[in-house]
């Protein structure tokens, strides 16, 4: 399971590519992701309201990982964690790292937060 991260949807949307066509071909081979950090980061700056519902609809046919109570309390934890070894993480970042880490995927992403998170796997590219 790969969760593409905003960074990745916004790059390809500045530069005038349409998401969904570009990640089609790698859906065939692996299970493409979601969050709501990641739905809301992206959504929101979409400039029509076609384009937004164009994209809401791409996001509700990936895999939805929920943001329960668990997700919230390991966010947490995981940031304390960090802030004390002198990395400061968003709190949307460690969000959407908590999402993959919990159902065993990785992120897909260009953000350098990331890779201070212990455990999980992070991926520049999509893997062959």
């Amino acid at each position: 399971m790969i969760l593409i991260d905003s960074c990745i949807y916004i790059e390809h949307l500045r530069a005038g590519r349409d998401p969904a066509k570009v990640f089609a071909r790698y859906a065939q081979h692996h299970d493409l992701a979601t969050c709501g950090v990641v739905r809301s980061e992206v959504l929101r700056g979409m400039r029509t309201p076609k384009a937004r519902a164009a994209l809401a609809a791409y996001f509700d046919c990936l895999l939805y990982i929920p943001t329960l109570n668990n997700v919230w309390e390991a966010a947490e934890n995981l940031l304390w964690e960090t802030d004390r070894r002198g990395f400061k993480i968003p709190l949307t970042d460690a969000l959407i790292a908590v999402c993959a880490m919990k159902t065993g995927g990785a992120v897909l992403t260009q953000d350098r937060h990331f890779s201070a998170i212990p455990g999980l796997r992070v991926l520049e590219n999509f893997p062959d």
